[in-house]
């Protein structure tokens, strides 16, 4: 029996008792595929059902850029830092979700993984014995890159990680679709039902899973059949084994068209996300956020305040972090400069 199938034995039948559990909506989907913007969205939406969101964020790395988007007064968020939440210490999700479901201050967890996270493991720690009687799955959500997932050369070991976060989806949502032609688009919507015909397919930017219809929909279960589960030797060694990420704290405004000719320089097997906050000389009073994924990257500016420090992160396979460091050294400094901004490695094995 399935964790998730165990839980359904607890929850209470229908007109009998309440259910005072925390639902929890799992949202992953691969390295910039848009969670974080559909959790924007989502938070734009959350008044409207007259519940309060909670959030607990796992990003790969050591420095928290997505948390500084959400940062709201009145929103409690706790992060699971410093790598994936799947290989992550049991009690450190365990904990971010009890001290949520305890505190009074929500009504419902998001949990938005790392990019680089396996699904299945982050499931058995949310539907554990220890956590169930504060909260129950309500729904696992899957955003993904149509545009990415559209191009066959897409790297295989990418392309597994992503099927497998497709295949525990209840919800799959299909993002940058205005930048596919029709005919695209539903060539990857046929190969997504393949790997899970029983999820609702939408379409981003142009639809959205609407957070009050998942909040009042039955719980659901794994997508994938039991034989599958149990068919742990089959399982390939987690992506992130191979992936690294790089934190450059920036010290001084940087040139913009040279920044941008950096990020455009991004070879997308290699660097495969980027992402920050940068000041430029032309305007240092002001901060902009960065975003780039698979060599594709936009600018724009970042109003909220206080404003975080600039910071530049970078994750990708096998990364050369001595290049990119160097890299980024010579953006802030002119040649002979004698300051050296900081850097933080983190492996995974």
């Amino acid at each position: 029996m399935s964790p998730m199938e165990t839980q359904a034995t607890v929850d209470a039948p229908p007109g009998e008792a309440v259910d005072e559990r925390l639902p929890v909506i799992l949202l992953t989907g691969f390295l910039g595929a848009g969670k974080t913007t559909l959790l924007l969205r989502w938070l734009r939406e959350s008044p409207m059902t007259g519940r309060r969101m909670g959030v607990v964020m796992n990003e790969f790395g050591q420095e928290s850029i997505d948390s500084q988007l959400i940062d709201r007064p009145g929103l409690p968020v706790r992060q699971v830092a410093g790598g994936c939440v799947c290989c992550a210490p049991d009690n450190e999700l365990d904990r971010a979700c009890t001290q949520l479901a305890v505190s009074g201050e929500c009504d419902y967890i998001v949990v938005e993984t790392s990019g680089l996270a396996d699904p299945d493991n982050v499931i058995d720690v949310l539907t554990d014995h220890d956590l169930l009687p504060l909260v129950h799955l309500q729904a696992v959500v899957t955003v993904l890159d149509a545009h990415w997932y559209a191009r066959p050369e897409t790297d295989i070991g990418e392309r597994v990680l992503a099927r497998k976060q497709l295949q525990f989806a209840h919800v799959i949502c299909l993002s940058r679709c205005d930048r596919l032609p029709e005919e695209e688009i539903l060539a990857v919507e046929s190969a997504v039902r393949e790997i899970n015909p029983g999820a609702r397919l939408v379409r981003l930017p142009f639809g959205l899973p609407d957070i009050g219809d998942l909040l009042t929909a039955e719980p659901g279960g794994r997508a994938l059949s039991a034989p599958e589960l149990a068919d742990e030797g089959t399982r390939p060694a987690h992506l992130h084994a191979h992936y690294l990420s790089l934190v450059f704290h920036l010290p001084v405004p940087v040139e913009r068209s040279r920044f941008e000719a950096f990020l455009s320089s991004l070879n997308g097997r290699e660097v495969v996300r980027a992402k920050g906050f940068i000041r430029f000389r032309s305007s240092p009073e002001k901060l902009y956020i960065f975003q780039s994924v698979w060599g594709t990257h936009f600018i724009e500016e970042f109003p909220a305040r206080p404003h975080p420090s600039p910071v530049a992160v970078l994750i990708g396979p096998h990364l050369d972090l001595e290049k990119f460091r160097n890299a980024l050294h010579a953006l802030c400094f002119d040649r002979g400069g004698s300051r050296v901004s900081a850097l933080t490695v983190t492996p995974h094995e």
